[in-house]
């Protein structure tokens, strides 16, 4: 980095009276330096009037001062200062990892943000995963009909799998019951349908998703 300072230069240049003025220009070069630094103070005071085996134990005082050079860190390595800090005061590893986490993901920060996070580190946010398990439902669903029909090849009425198949197909994924289904209007029992397998779910005949009165 460096710094320009002019000299010698007129407020204003009268081109048409006085011609043109010289200027000088002389660079002077500047170096730019940051450190981060974070410390740590403890006291510890035995308050007790006889002599304690748990008083040896403490320490009287600790100091613990950690710099690092500051001028081109990366995100990664500021966090990664953090977490010896962290580690040095006595903090376990599970809890560093919990923080991080808490920061990546939490009410306060965007969806979308959240998923760029998790698909860098091959993670799937809840409602993500939702989805691929309504997915690999409905495949299941599927497989059953069919096995059902394999197995009954001469039944002429729909078998049990080959209607569940049909409910949960016009349920569009949505189980009777469930926080998705219920931000959907859904109408049927939640506390009910909670230890209910997916194909034995109670249904409320006037709910819009899944009852059978429109």
């Amino acid at each position: 980095m460096a710094r320009v300072q002019f000299l010698n230069c007129p407020p204003t240049l009268d081109f048409l009276s006085q011609g043109f003025y010289s200027t000088s220009i002389q660079v002077i070069p500047m170096t730019f330096s940051a450190k981060l630094k974070i410390q740590y103070d403890s006291e510890w005071t035995n308050t007790y009037s006889h002599s304690s085996s748990y008083g040896d134990e403490m320490l009287p005082e600790e100091h613990i001062t950690m710099e690092i050079p500051a001028e081109d860190l990366t995100t990664t390595q500021l966090f990664k200062f953090f977490s010896n800090f962290l580690r040095a005061i006595g903090h376990c590893e599970v809890g560093i990892m919990k923080g991080a986490c808490g920061t990546a993901f939490n009410e306060f920060q965007t969806q979308d943000d959240m998923r760029k996070v998790a698909e860098e580190y091959d993670l799937k946010l809840a409602e993500d995963y939702a989805k691929e398990f309504r997915k690999m439902q409905d495949e299941i669903y599927d497989l059953k009909a069919k096995l059902s029909r394999f197995e009954q090849p001469d039944n002429p009425n729909y078998t049990d799998a080959e209607m569940d198949a049909m409910d949960f197909q016009e349920w569009k994924g949505l189980i009777p019951g469930s926080p998705e289904a219920v931000k959907k209007n859904c109408k049927c029992p939640i506390l009910d349908n909670q230890e209910m397998p997916d194909d034995r779910k109670w249904v409320n005949a006037d709910c819009p998703l899944h009852g059978k009165v429109q």
